[in-house]
């Protein structure tokens, strides 16, 4: 059973907003209560527990976070220092590169999406559906609490002026549907 440890920091998101993300460092403990820093002030709160390990609620309201023992915050790895290699090809003669190297596995039914390629939105019967296209690819690396992948930039039709970044793994072939059976998603048109 996960357990809260003094000097470290654990993390929960908003129940309202996933991108939004709370954390608190625990400061001390007793048996049956913790002590932490939490939005700038030092707070005490009484340990519960069920079969994922311990856990806290620093408010007490429909929406409040719930910070769990599990969710210890990552440390950030510092990037090793590059190595220069023994032999340096000029760059006129260095051969241009064509090679795009994706960082997420791909299963069968994978589709090929390229810049320029039409894409759908299908969001529900109360939603139309929106149109738009890939404009440029992203590769983001894993953080502190997000996981990392390759992203596809797409501008929809109806917001020209905020592409929206979304999962390449994400995009599928018109007709596919969930394990549950949902027809909702990104598909490519055509």
């Amino acid at each position: 059973m996960k357990k809260f440890e003094i000097g470290k920091e654990y993390f929960t998101r908003s129940i309202c907003d996933s991108e939004c993300i709370f954390s608190i460092k625990i400061t001390g403990r007793t048996a049956k209560t913790v002590s932490y820093e939490y939005m700038g002030e030092s707070r005490r709160s009484k340990i519960r527990f069920d079969d994922s390990g311990e856990y806290i609620q620093p408010d007490r309201y429909s929406m409040a976070p719930t910070f769990r023992a599990e969710r210890e915050v990552q440390p950030e790895e510092e990037a090793p220092a590059a190595e220069e290699s023994a032999v340096s090809v000029p760059a006129e003669d260095a051969a241009p590169s064509n090679v795009i190297t994706i960082s997420q596995p791909a299963d069968n039914g994978t589709v090929i999406v390229m810049i320029g390629q039409r894409v759908e939105c299908v969001c529900g019967a109360c939603y139309p559906v929106e149109g738009g296209t890939v404009i440029g690819f992203e590769d983001v690396p894993d953080g502190r609490f997000f996981r990392g992948g390759v992203f596809a930039l797409i501008r929809w039709d109806s917001r020209p002026d905020r592409p929206e970044r979304v999962r390449l793994s994400d995009i599928h072939r018109r007709g596919w549907r969930s394990a549950g059976g949902s027809p909702l998603g990104v598909f490519v048109a055509g």
